[in-house]
């Protein structure tokens, strides 16, 4: 039975205590989870600068509106340099996973690896059409953090620490930015960034306005050109976060929503539907994982060899989650059930650093957020004069030719956030979301199984042990108890133990009376819930 309780403004949940406090303090001025989501995704932009920030490469996010009784999505993703192409990356033959190399990793780190950024696009857009609050009022937090300093935790302190060295080497803006007299901060050691807080201050000020079409893109755009990039000033004016339809599934007696392509939350439905004929709640554990292993090893075969930006493929959303290839899917589940084959692994991607917010009011409004720089620190090419780091849209295409997923000019790349809000019935239940990369989608699935199947509270689904596949064993494992992992053995899989898979999730459970709530936080971040 979950354990909740009464709230006075709401929930916000996240993965740093300055993000979360900074959705509190917005509830508490009469803003709703829209208003909160915004305070905390900017003020996560800037106190988590290795997986987010403002001029990330993208992003995305659910809303359910209880004024306008409807589940909403709204995409911001990146999308790439109209000088772009599918030739613009050098290939040469590798040993290791991926079977190919990038000489220097240009197509993840420097100026050609950056897209436009759109999280200011789609954050501005959700606080306009759901929001109650004005910019400055949800900016606040943010500029305050940037201006006066945060105490990085433990993922981005290792992150600055590990990176610096390079930094002083390749990008020392980003060196400038990061490092204390060359140095990493020491634990506890406060740090700012007071060119950001101007910049926030300018948007603020004149909106998104100011950051695609007035002298913040024009210094992006300068920089990025004398060091090498192709991002034009025009790319910024033709860039434009969009409102759109959820994708969406009928899973048990809940209704599920996720952001469309190139958002990894198809996937995830996908594979739910693959599994909603099976009983799960009186499965054995090792049987239940047998399941969901097969289910990822289908589904990431069909996302990798044929997903990609919709407008430019031919692939019809809509038939993914349809009868005829989902009935299709089931055949092959269920002969891989029966006999586990190694599978494979269509595109390798060792790439994971993202931040995920979640976050209810008492009105039922929830908000399921997802934003990312790609990996850590996402291009490391920091911009002079603007505090900003850029993250890199195009180091998340497959840089080899002909594929789903290949650059083309003014195209969005595929990327595995996956935000989710349940509903029970037609009411509000759940928002939940984790980062990680390709196992997003499938921590998904697992959390959605803890939370229907297994009536698990949301602090519990996060707590269990997970698995991940990306179309081939071995299977990845937490700690699952040796009698599951030898059953599993004895089913077919090859097992590889894992620390940690995913994560830090963060989630709010919700009843038919919008003011009980209850939210949880990941054990294997340092996220935080809090609740008034």
């Amino acid at each position: 039975m979950m354990r909740l309780s009464r709230k006075r403004f709401g929930t916000v949940a996240g993965p740093h205590p300055r993000t979360v406090q900074a959705g509190i303090s917005i509830l508490k001025e009469g803003g709703n989870a829209v208003d909160a989501a915004i305070a905390a995704a900017f003020t996560e932009g800037v106190v988590e600068p290795s997986h987010n920030g403002i001029a990330g490469y993208g992003g995305c996010m659910v809303i359910y509106s209880t004024e306008r009784q409807k589940v909403v999505a709204i995409d911001y993703n990146t999308v790439a340099p109209m000088a772009a192409s599918d030739q613009m990356f050098p290939i040469q033959k590798a040993d290791g996973p991926a079977g190919y190399r990038v000489p220097g990793r240009i197509n993840v780190h420097g100026p050609l690896s950056v897209g436009v950024p759109g999280v200011v696009a789609g954050l501005c857009l959700a606080l306009q059409e759901f929001g109650r609050l004005t910019l400055p009022q949800v900016l606040r937090p943010a500029i305050q953090s940037a201006r006066y300093g945060f105490v990085p935790n433990r993922a981005n302190l290792n992150g600055i620490t590990s990176n610096s060295e390079r930094w002083k080497q390749d990008f020392p803006e980003t060196a400038r930015l990061y490092l204390k007299n060359g140095a990493p901060p020491k634990r506890n050691q406060r740090l700012t960034n007071p060119e950001l807080a101007r910049t926030l201050e300018t948007v603020a000020t004149e909106g998104a306005s100011a950051f695609y079409r007035g002298e913040i893109a024009q210094k992006i755009v300068n920089h990025l050109q004398q060091t090498g990039g192709c991002l034009t000033t025009e790319d910024f004016h033709q860039y434009q976060a969009r409102i759109v339809a959820p994708y969406q599934i009928q899973y048990r007696d809940h209704r599920l929503f996720t952001p469309p392509l190139g958002a990894g939350g198809l996937t995830a439905l996908q594979m739910l539907k693959l599994i909603e004929g099976y009983d799960i709640a009186p499965m054995p554990t090792a049987r239940r994982l047998h399941l969901l292993a097969e289910a990822m090893k289908i589904c990431w075969t069909e996302r990798l060899e044929r997903f990609g930006d919709p407008r430019f493929t031919e692939l019809d959303p809509s038939a993914e989650l349809g009868d005829p290839l989902v009935s299709e899917l089931k055949s092959c589940l269920e002969d891989g059930l029966k006999s586990p084959q190694p599978g494979k692994i269509v595109a390798y991607e060792p790439i994971s650093c993202t931040s995920h917010i979640s976050t209810a009011d008492l009105d039922g409004n929830l908000v399921s957020l997802t934003q990312t720089h790609g990996g850590g620190f996402g291009s490391m090419v920091s911009v002079p004069g603007t505090g900003l780091l850029l993250g890199h849209g195009v180091g998340r295409f497959d840089p080899r030719p002909g594929l789903a997923n290949s650059i083309a000019p003014g195209k969005s790349p595929l990327h595995n956030m996956s935000p989710m809000i349940a509903l029970k019935g037609d009411r509000p239940f759940a928002t939940y979301g984790i980062p990680g990369g390709r196992t997003i989608p499938n921590n998904q699935l697992s959390l959605t199984i803890n939370l229907i199947d297994l009536n698990m509270t949301i602090q519990q689904a996060l707590d269990t042990p997970r698995l991940h596949s990306e179309g081939a064993e071995p299977i990845q494992m937490e700690d699952v108890g040796e009698s599951t992992q030898a059953e599993l053995q004895r089913l077919g899989h090859t097992i590889e133990h894992s620390s940690g898979i995913g994560g830090p999730g963060h989630g709010i459970v919700v009843t038919d009376e919008p003011a009980i709530q209850s939210g949880g936080t990941d054990p294997r971040g340092q996220g935080r819930v809090m609740s008034s």
